[in-house]
């Protein structure tokens, strides 16, 4: 088990499935059974990126904190990360989006886990300040 935070680009791309110019998580700051924390620095030449990183973009960077949470956790276990989907957005509300140069910091927390689908509440701040919260359903592929 690696030591936290995890910088290294290539333990963060055998924990998600995504790859550039798609990638929307950078490091893995902390890791628990039931909790994630992560980050993505805002910069040019990334998907859903222009002066800010868009809705979708926003939207993007919260389910592959999701999907590293399950990546990691299959990471330590020596095991394949498995694909998953967004199987639904509730309650997501957007206070602001984060500019080029900033650093957005995500918090998942797991509210249910069973059969390979996951509920988790999450919030999206920048300097400390709340910038996107609600809850995504996510579910893996079969």
């Amino acid at each position: 088990m690696n030591n936290l935070p995890i910088t290294s680009n290539e333990i963060i791309l055998k924990c998600i499935p995504q790859r550039n110019p798609i990638v929307m998580v950078d490091y893995l700051l902390e890791y628990s059974q039931d909790t994630l924390t992560a980050n993505h620095f805002v910069t040019e030449n990334r998907l859903f990126t222009t002066d800010i990183l868009t809705e979708p973009g926003l939207i993007e960077h919260m389910a592959q904190c999701v999907a590293l949470h399950t990546g990691y956790g299959c990471y330590i276990k020596n095991i394949p990360a498995p694909v998953g989907y967004i199987g639904s957005i509730s309650n997501l509300t957007i206070y602001r989006l984060p500019k080029l140069g900033e650093c957005v910091q995500s918090e998942i927390t797991i509210l249910q886990e069973f059969s390979g689908i996951t509920l988790v509440e999450i919030q999206s701040k920048v300097d400390g300040i709340l910038i996107a919260s609600g809850q995504m359903k996510t579910v893996i592929a079969q």
